[in-house]
């Protein structure tokens, strides 16, 4: 999962934003994990043309970029199966779950 803390308006509102909902998904779902990844921009450096950075940056909302395993989740592997339709219509549900623990505290 990667946010948009490089980008030229981010705040401690976006990093607590930010914080709060991954708590929330590894909570919710074994699928989620945010231990391996992309590497966090410095303050305002980020890329504005990346979608993710343009949507944080313009609407100071809680923005990301998911991405899921086609082949298999490395920290939880399933050697029968690997990665599936079902769990990614699993962590689908999951993240529609996070979103909706979220909706409080955004605009």
């Amino acid at each position: 999962m990667s946010g948009c803390e490089g980008v030229v308006n981010y705040d401690a509102r976006h990093k607590a934003l930010e914080d709060k909902f991954k708590t929330i998904l590894l909570s919710l779902t074994p699928e989620f994990q945010d231990d391996r990844g992309y590497d966090k921009d410095e303050p305002g450096k980020a890329n504005p043309t990346v979608g993710t950075n343009w949507v944080g940056n313009q609407f100071k909302c809680l923005a990301y970029t998911i991405e899921m395993p086609f082949k298999d989740n490395d920290l939880l592997p399933d050697y029968s199966m690997g990665w599936s339709d079902i769990r990614s219509s699993l962590l689908g549900r999951d993240f529609l779950t996070g979103i909706y623990h979220m909706v409080d505290d955004l605009r």
